[in-house]
């Protein structure tokens, strides 16, 4: 971890920390103000409804005017939202419930600094080391998945109520801001920066209109096309998980949370350990084939067991593949992405994701109490098998727009030998013909 991550891998915390004092918190705040479960969906919906809307264009003004600018008034931003949230607080009834959703959609408008986030590290990082870093991201968000739940309900529990989580998401964002104030520099010099500006909300909001006029449109279209179908599987199996825990499982809501810490621990280990060696074994290409395939089986398997001993096994399964997929998705994201449109692309990636997560809650919450957990669960494994599917058919595509050949050999002569060997990150194979080198090495699924 470099100097130049650190303020960027502390807001990444902090953004996943700011969801993750909720999960225990809010449901209750809705119920007490009178309010059904569908407003407290609405509520979660929010923040990825606004995001949607953000995130082009932040990502946009990134290229343009540079990161640091943006990075720090969107963490302001997340700053006010806590703020908002706080004074919901000294309020009763529609107020107090306006504005607590006018909070979601602030920190949505100014969580769309991920994109621009994912932009700094592709800036100050190289290709090589690109999977790792986005791996030490999502062990990061793995760490506030098992603060967050915990440390909000504590902090909801004292003389304050709903309160405490607030002031402590206001402690730590405006620790952040102050971090990335001091410590955080500019990564797009001026010679690399976008010379347009569009920020017309119009284009913003139309996608593909948006994606078909970046240079290299096709692969990154189908990379947009994953993202989309990953999202909906990951969204849709967080919104009825807890569900599950105590339909199929008889979870209670105390050991919902130890099941939640699991998944933690297991995100960590995984990004830590896991993830770098497969993407050093598979490359990058490799590596997202391998976890979506591992997500989708993981996703199908893990509605069989009716105990916690049955489920723990598939679940770190399941992880396993979403914690190589989510990472390396980005990472090829970025790479294909041309110099001058890394914003703009991370804001239109950001954005399908966001799109992605406010229809998730809906279809599943639908899904579950019309089929069953089950065959909801099936249904999000076909999901994620398709985007195996899809990258499956693309990755020659996507390979070339990253520089990934595959194999080319000369097909003349007896064959003596054929010889893997590694360089500068990467895997060749090589053909040894003739009783000579006459071979071509191509790079296969590798870091370049």
């Amino acid at each position: 971890m470099s100097a130049r991550t650190t303020p960027i891998l502390l807001l990444t915390f902090v953004n996943a920390l700011g969801g993750t004092l909720l999960i225990p918190v809010l449901p209750f705040v809705v119920r007490d103000l009178g309010q059904s479960d569908f407003v407290f969906a609405l509520l979660i919906a929010a923040y990825p409804f606004a995001q949607f809307f953000a995130a082009p264009v932040l990502g946009n003004m990134a290229d343009h005017f540079g990161r640091r600018p943006v990075l720090l008034v969107s963490q302001a931003g997340t700053l006010a939202s806590w703020v908002v949230f706080g004074l919901a607080y000294a309020v009763d009834g529609g107020l107090a419930l306006a504005l607590i959703a006018a909070s979601r959609l602030i920190d949505g408008l100014t969580g769309g600094n991920q994109s621009v986030a994912a932009a700094y590290l592709a800036d100050v990082t190289t290709d090589a080391e690109r999977s790792k870093i986005f791996s030490q991201q999502g062990a990061i968000a793995g760490v506030a998945l098992i603060i967050g739940p915990a440390l909000g309900s504590f902090s909801a529990t004292g003389p304050v109520g709903f309160l405490g989580p607030a002031l402590i998401a206001i402690a730590i964002s405006a620790v952040t801001l102050a971090a990335c104030w001091l410590r955080l520099d500019e990564s797009l010099p001026a010679d690399r920066r976008a010379d347009a500006l569009d920020l017309n909300p119009l284009h913003q909001v139309n996608l593909l209109g948006a994606a078909r006029r970046l240079e290299g449109s096709g692969p990154l279209l189908r990379l947009f096309s994953i993202q989309a179908l990953l999202t909906l599987g990951f969204s849709g199996y967080g919104t009825i998980i807890i569900l599950w825990y105590a339909d199929r499982l008889g979870v209670s809501e105390a050991n919902a949370g130890l099941l939640m810490l699991a998944t933690g621990v297991f995100l960590i280990f995984n990004e830590l350990l896991v993830v770098p060696r497969v993407t050093a074994t598979l490359g990058d290409v490799g590596a997202m084939l391998f976890g979506l395939s591992v997500a989708a089986v993981g996703f199908a398997l893990i509605g069989v067991p009716t105990t916690v001993i049955g489920f723990l096994p598939l679940a770190y399964v399941m992880n396993v593949g979403l914690a190589t997929s989510l990472p390396t998705l980005q990472a090829l994201v970025t790479r294909a992405a041309d110099e001058r449109e890394k914003g703009a692309v991370q804001g239109i990636n950001t954005s399908v994701a966001a799109l992605a997560s406010t229809a998730a809650p809906i279809i599943a919450g639908a899904l579950y109490t019309s089929v069953g957990g089950g065959t909801t669960l099936r249904i999000v494994a076909a999901t994620v098998a398709s985007g195996a599917v899809v990258f499956a058919f693309s990755a020659r595509t996507i390979g070339d727009r990253i520089g990934v050949g595959l194999p080319v050999v000369h097909r003349h002569g007896p064959v003596h030998a054929i010889a893997r060997c590694r360089g500068n990150g990467q895997r060749n194979v090589g053909l040894h013909v003739h009783g000579h080198d006459d071979a071509v090495h191509a790079p296969v699924g590798g870091n370049t």
